[in-house]
């Protein structure tokens, strides 16, 4: 197989919240989360808030596991769950550790947005945001093993 290309990412913004540390999602809806958005970007959240929910991708910038990452792993980091693919789990150790979270929207001002619900750390860069659409986004009779 061919050498894959490189791909560059633009960093948009950062988190920035109370979380230090990656861990669980033991409530993480209370956790309120600024997203601080490059200046020049001003005026890209207007209208955000018709909306009430977004999903935020970024960048797990503390490597918990720095070298080769895993092809499995144990989900929750628990012996008791099956060894699967990293694929088949949302951990960040992963080949590109670019993770996603849907947010409720607090409130939108200038390049600031503010929600509740976001588990990325503080500092976490941002890659992405986009509106959380229920009609494409959400999947009624999407399928999950028991250890999800």
């Amino acid at each position: 197989m061919a050498k894959l290309p490189e791909l560059p990412l633009k960093i948009i913004g950062t988190v920035k919240n109370e979380m230090k540390e990656p861990g669980g999602r033991q409530g993480i809806q209370q956790i309120v989360s600024e997203v601080v958005l490059d200046e020049s970007l001003s005026g890209s959240l207007d209208s955000i808030t018709e909306y009430t929910d977004l999903t935020i991708l970024y960048w797990a910038h503390i490597d918990r596991h720095p070298g080769e990452k895993p092809n499995k792993i144990h989900p929750h980091n628990q012996e008791s769950n099956p060894a699967v693919g990293i694929f088949a789990t949302r951990s960040s150790d992963r080949p590109n550790r670019i993770l996603m979270c849907s947010a409720k929207i607090l409130e939108a001002k200038g390049h600031i947005l503010k929600v509740a619900g976001l588990d990325a750390i503080d500092g976490s860069p941002v890659i992405d945001i986009k509106p959380y659409n229920a009609r494409h986004d959400s999947r009624p009779d999407a399928k999950m093993p028991p250890w999800s």
